[in-house]
């Protein structure tokens, strides 16, 4: 992160406007710079660093209170372009928390855990992060400072956006909302609404969070302020990716890059390079995508751990949709060790879908099982993960010693019996207010324990579905085969499998296209779904092989069926599809007959199947 984004989250958590008035040392011109620096307006790195210098030369000795607020905006203000840099700020900002130490809390000690752990967040190291941003959020509340309070919970709640933690994280955004605009801070409101839109984008509601943008944009533009105008719309590529709007997205970033190479900002044009081929990807333009990410890898290292994380992941895109699996496997590696070592839960999921898909591809189904797996653990695992915490902020909010303790505070400060007898009221009050308070968190808690059942619903339900076609995939389909087998075997009903996979399917994916040849599986998918009965199983267990469960089906019958299927799918008007294209497919039938296992009944069908092909395709043979 350059120096320039940070003037702009300088003052974010600073929160300390009327301080200086305080002061009995009279400073118009320190009051000055701060006021311009406090205004959060567009600063360059160089203009930054007089300002702070000559707000440093400005102040006396026993001017304290300007001499803390001097180190706050030190603080903000160190380059943090590389991990050197970085590491340095943490040291920094380490350095005067040990000289402020007492007491605990105070403004500066407070301010200054916000800054170190901005920096961490930003280094990637998030593991213990929202610990401590507790721990200052919690002091900013002791010290009952309302703008310290809205900067903490803003910095938490971007941080929980970026770790996936949608439900948190707006939660903490919305109040911080709430506090700037009470505050009449409109420049930092805005500044939070950005986030805000940005929370909402990744919570899965793209729509809103466009409304939120394009609004900002056009107040960032109509007060010139074009640094932040470009902020928002990257934010707005992003949502209009997330809507599928890739065109009015590749447009966005164009420009988002046009930006920071005017004011000569490589590192920021590289980043948005990757945004700009993620949209390329999506639009099927993967030799324009592979050539500006290898561009991009020229200037992005894995210390721009965001931008690295997914560079790697999109040039595995662009490699499994070339073909190129083995390329793909290196980089969708690298991709997974940085989202796992950052601790972001959204790449890593897409990372974990794109690797079993590429292995897949290699016909490698334990590491493509395996990935799966991965990626539904980690849901899950995610889903727990937010539910705790959300309890255990839930348990923390409503502190009955933090409630005990402003009661004792009020009792000391008036003695009289009428002050006593108030207080006392409030009590019961309160008491009643507490005890809707649990009622809520029961009601909380609850919907929480049942939306993660759903997702579980969820998650099982997308592990046992092909994604390409909706059927049921290769796990699934052979699970309930076995299940098939084993009812006949103990009921001596029929049993019957067709095997079946379309013809020269290589040739279609070369002529026409691998999208193409998608939408021919998809239709192919549906011919044969809607031929069946509701209890039989039709799923997809290859690239273009399709398995059909008939229990309590014979092989005359069976034959018949498969018989129909290739009729009707070779009778299709495929021209529909592309001009020139005729698909037919070939089956193989295989029965029950006394097999203890699945396995001898799929191969006495391939058997089946590969005769087919020997006998010229699109025809029907049985075992």
């Amino acid at each position: 992160m350059t120096n320039i984004f940070r003037v702009i989250i300088l003052v974010f958590t600073i929160g300390f406007a009327g301080i200086v008035y305080a002061n009995s040392i009279e400073n118009p011109r320190a009051d000055e710079i701060y006021n311009l620096l406090d205004s959060g307006h567009f600063i360059s790195d160089e203009d930054n660093r007089k300002l702070l210098d000559e707000y440093k030369s400005t102040l006396s000795v026993d001017d304290i209170i300007r001499q803390k607020l001097y180190i706050r905006l030190d603080c903000w203000s160190l380059p943090a372009n590389t991990a050197e840099e970085m590491k340095a700020a943490v040291s920094y900002a380490d350095q005067y928390l040990q000289i402020y130490n007492q007491p605990i809390p105070s403004l500066i000690y407070t301010d200054l855990q916000y800054c170190k752990t901005w920096y961490l967040h930003m280094q990637g190291k998030n593991d213990g992060l929202l610990t401590e941003l507790d721990t200052a959020i919690n002091h900013a509340y002791l010290l009952e400072d309302p703008r310290l309070i809205a900067d903490g919970r803003s910095i938490r709640g971007s941080v929980l956006s970026y770790l996936g933690n949608f439900t948190a994280a707006l939660e903490d955004l919305i109040t911080a909302q709430n506090l700037y605009e009470s505050l009449n801070l409109s420049y930092w409101a805005n500044v939070n609404l950005g986030e805000l839109a940005s929370s909402y984008r990744r919570f899965g509601d793209a729509q809103t969070a466009l409304k939120y943008q394009i609004k900002l944009e056009k107040n960032y533009l109509e007060n010139q302020q074009f640094y932040e105008a470009n902020q928002t719309n990257n934010q707005i590529a992003l949502s209009l990716e997330k809507l599928e709007r890739y065109d009015e997205a590749l447009q966005r970033n164009r420009k988002a890059r046009d930006f920071w190479l005017t004011i000569k900002d490589p590192i920021a044009a590289a980043n948005t390079s990757v945004s700009i081929a993620g949209n390329l990807i999506s639009l099927n333009r993967l030799d324009e995508a592979d050539e500006i990410l290898q561009q991009a890898q020229k200037i992005i290292t894995p210390d721009n751990d965001s931008s690295y994380n997914y560079m790697n992941l999109f040039l595995a895109e662009v490699h499994f949709k070339q073909n190129k699996y083995e390329q793909a496997i290196i980089e969708i590696t690298k991709a997974e060790q940085s989202f796992n070592a950052n601790n972001n839960i959204r790449g890593l999921n897409q990372t974990l879908q794109l690797k079993s898909k590429i292995y897949q591809a290699l016909q490698q189904w334990q590491q493509a099982f395996e990935a799966l797996e991965s990626f539904v653990e980690s849901h899950i695992s995610q889903d727990i993960q937010v539910f705790s915490e959300r309890n255990a902020e839930m348990q923390a909010r409503f502190n009955t010693n933090k409630i005990q303790n402003e009661n004792e505070s009020l009792i000391q400060r008036d003695k009289d019996k009428e002050r006593q007898l108030d207080i006392m009221q409030r009590n019961e009050n309160m008491q009643i207010i507490i005890i809707s308070l649990v009622a809520i968190i029961l009601v909380i808690v609850s919907i929480f324990a049942y939306r993660q059942v759903i997702r579980k619903q969820i998650f099982r339900r997308l592990a046992l579905t092909d994604e390409l076609t909706k059927l049921a995939n290769r796990r699934d389909t052979y699970a309930q085969g076995h299940q098939f087998l084993k009812a006949a075997k103990q009921s001596a009903k029929p049993f019957s499998i067709i095997s079946f996979d379309a013809d020269h399917f290589k040739m279609v994916n070369d002529t026409f296209g691998h999208d193409l040849g998608d939408k021919v599986l998809i239709k192919l998918a549906s011919i044969s779904a809607s031929m069946m009965r509701e209890t039989d199983v039709v799923g997809r267990v290859g690239g273009e092989e399709f398995l059909i469960l008939l229990p309590n089906i014979n092989k005359t019958k069976a034959i018949e069926i498969a018989n129909r299927l290739i009729e009707t799918i070779a009778d299709y008007d495929w021209t529909q599809i592309a001009p020139n294209l005729h698909q037919t497919v070939s089956a193989g039938v295989a029965s029950y007959s006394n097999e203890e296992d699945l396995s001898p009944l799929l191969l006495k069908a391939d058997k089946a199947l590969y005769s087919a092909k020997a006998a010229g395709r699109n025809c029907v043979k049985a075992e």
